[in-house]
């Protein structure tokens, strides 16, 4: 797993700690994971590039050997291995420097699965791609996607939750605080290829993935 540092000046969003400057990292960079530009191991905190506008706002905690990164300017930038589209970039070449997803410059944050990606714009609306075999995308089928996509017409989305990258299904939140998911069932949860609220608690502040089991906290 790759190791991350951020040298930063803080700000409060949404209630997290948004994080902006440098981004470094070390170890594990078999599919170019890292973004240094090349797939190799390294035990030295390493620099990429020399930009400072690299933010926290990725999926926290964000496994696997690919990355979504949404920076200050509001670009979304992916890399790393790119099997069934999962970068967004049209096609499935593995990357293994940024490179930006369109030209919008709207994104709030992403988070990326091994094979699946979703990410939220300023406006709430929710966007994925990648792997769809087992209906993660939310699209109401099982298509894999190269390209971003709307999922529906809702603009309360809030946040993409950490997860792991051997999960096959997407979380989302969405400002109430309702926790959804669409994808292959983990816990007693159906199999879906729409997004559906996790029971009918809402009110939650934050949340994530830990394992297959979700976790949640509220004020």
């Amino acid at each position: 797993m790759a190791v991350l540092q951020y040298l930063m000046m803080g700000r409060a969003a949404a209630g997290r700690t948004i994080i902006t400057g440098q981004r470094w990292g070390a170890l594990e960079n078999g599919q170019g994971e890292l973004g240094l530009g090349n797939t190799s191991e390294t035990t030295s905190m390493t620099r990429l590039g020399s930009e400072t506008y690299w933010q926290n706002t990725e999926s926290p905690g964000q496994q696997g050997d690919n990355r979504s990164v949404v920076n200050s300017e509001g670009k979304l930038y992916v890399w790393g291995r790119n099997n069934s589209g999962c970068l967004g970039l049209g096609d499935t070449t593995t990357r293994s420097s940024p490179v930006q997803v369109g030209t919008d410059t709207d994104w709030q944050e992403a988070g990326i699965t091994a094979g699946a990606c979703a990410a939220i714009k300023t406006n709430g609306t929710l966007w994925t791609w990648g792997e769809n075999s087992t209906g993660a995308l939310g699209a109401g089928n099982t298509t894999n996607r190269s390209s971003p996509a709307q999922v529906g017409s809702d603009t309360d989305w809030s946040h993409v939750l950490p997860m792991a990258a051997n999960l096959d299904a997407l979380f989302a939140m969405k400002s109430d605080g309702g926790i959804y998911y669409s994808g292959s069932g983990t816990g007693g949860l159906a199999n879906r290829n729409t997004f559906a609220q996790i029971g009918s608690e809402d009110g939650f502040v934050d949340a994530c993935m830990i394992g297959f089991g979700v976790v949640a906290w509220k004020s």
